[in-house]
């Protein structure tokens, strides 16, 4: 009994003080990960494409290698990993290049390329105008209305305001 605790505390140990080994390869480069280009997403789904209308070993493991690193990025969405890995499994060659098989690819190549849109983040207003509602909003509608933006008589048909 001593000895097989022993020897789970060793590798617990030894697996603390190998840097590196507890963070797994994704994390290792978190902090220098630049999101891909659009141009490297474009050469995906291009690939994905010259596989789809071809249908040779050549343009398919082309199409599948370049999506298969992106898979690792640290930075890339659920969404965009998923239409990454759509590519990966759907190009390969088949006996007959049907219209299905064709149109299966060209989909999964359009996902890349809508998928992996960087997330751009909204600017903040800088002027002191909120929107309406806002917590800067004056209040509209018309006069004698309290507050917000919507007179109390105008709900979604709940009593008249002066009951």
């Amino acid at each position: 009994m001593a000895r097989s605790s022993l020897a789970v505390t060793l590798l617990s140990a030894a697996l603390l003080a190998a840097p590196g080994l507890a963070h797994g390869p994704a994390r290792a480069n978190d902090l220098y990960a630049i999101y891909p280009s659009t141009e490297t997403l474009r050469q995906v789904q291009l690939a994905a494409l010259d596989c789809g209308r071809e249908n040779s070993a050549a343009t398919c493991d082309r199409a599948r290698k370049l999506a298969d690193p992106l898979m690792d990025h640290p930075l890339l969405s659920g969404f965009c990993k998923d239409a990454l890995w759509g590519v990966v499994q759907i190009a390969v060659t088949e006996q007959s290049n049907s219209l299905s098989r064709r149109d299966g690819i060209d989909a999964a190549a359009d996902r890349v390329v809508s998928s992996c849109r960087p997330v751009s983040k909204p600017v903040a207003k800088t002027d002191g105008a909120g929107g309406p509602g806002g917590p800067d909003s004056t209040g509209g509608g018309p006069p004698g209305a309290s507050g917000g933006s919507r007179p109390s008589g105008s709900g979604f048909g709940f009593g008249s305001g002066g009951r």
